[in-house]
């Protein structure tokens, strides 16, 4: 059987109280998927030691085992681990303790059925479980730092639903540009920003360049409107993106009072 590789290997705990089978279950995922490295634990009372003196990314344990059983261990895990997939890998697959298992949130359930392909089965398992948390860290990690980024700009920042027009996020000088907090910026139309004889002319340039990247041009100046009434002239730079699967976009405004 041909083994898939890993550029980074994905490192299990296998909790089983039967140390033939525990041996038998590391040989055998390391043939199915040479990415994977399997590290066995007997003892079930040991694992939340060893989770906080190793990096393990997904835990694979026996549901009937001496002193704590599989769903017993799975309660305290996600005690202290609430995100870090866990797998019970059982002989005892009642439909109970399957039900019992999920209501406990346990990220996947293969039952021990004797045979090579019970293992083929919880590799795959495995390798989609914490490839999707792999995922999900990498986005949350792009999305703090993206977050910084925004804090830290010198210029006003306006992030902007494609489709609706309407604001979902903006920084701090944002907020100082047009004398208003955040809490009441958010959800507005974008045109509010903007004098109110003329928003249909800045509803039109943001329909235009919704999809575009770089500094909008147009044949008159652009302004936004302080809290206190007064016109602030502007330039705007505006550029799409696409976050959590939603079309965005990032307008920059660049207070040009100084220059006027």
């Amino acid at each position: 059987m041909t083994s898939v590789r890993s550029p980074e290997p994905i490192r299990v705990l296998h909790v089983d109280d039967d140390p033939v089978f525990a041996r038998l279950a590391e040989t055998s995922l390391d043939e199915m998927d040479d990415g994977i490295e399997v590290r066995s634990e007997n003892d079930p009372t040991a694992v939340l030691e060893r989770l906080s003196n190793e990096d393990v990314e997904c835990v694979v344990s026996d549901y009937q085992m001496p002193e704590l059983d599989g769903l017993a261990l799975l309660e305290r895990v996600r005690e202290e681990h609430p995100i870090l997939p866990f797998i019970l890998f059982t002989g005892q697959g009642s439909e109970t303790v399957a039900s019992r298992a999920i209501s406990a949130g346990v990220t996947d359930y293969v039952s021990k059925d004797g045979g090579i392909e019970q293992f083929e089965l919880l590799a795959n398992r495995i390798r989609g479980a914490v490839e999707q948390r792999r995922t999900e860290q990498a986005l949350a990690e792009a999305r703090e730092g993206y977050d910084r980024l925004l804090e830290t700009a010198p210029d006003a920042i306006f992030i902007v639903d494609a489709e609706t027009g309407t604001l979902v996020e903006v920084n701090e000088a944002a907020e100082e540009l047009l004398g208003k907090p955040r809490e009441e910026l958010r959800g507005l139309h974008q045109r509010e920003l903007h004098p109110p004889e003329d928003r249909d002319r800045y509803e039109r340039i943001f329909a235009e360049h919704a999809g575009c990247r770089g500094v909008i041009h147009d044949d008159r100046e652009l302004y936004v409107v302080h809290r206190d009434g007064h016109e602030i002239p502007v330039e705007i730079s505006a550029g799409s993106l696409e976050l959590d699967g939603r079309r965005l976009v990032q307008a920059i405004f660049r207070d040009l009072t100084d220059r006027v």
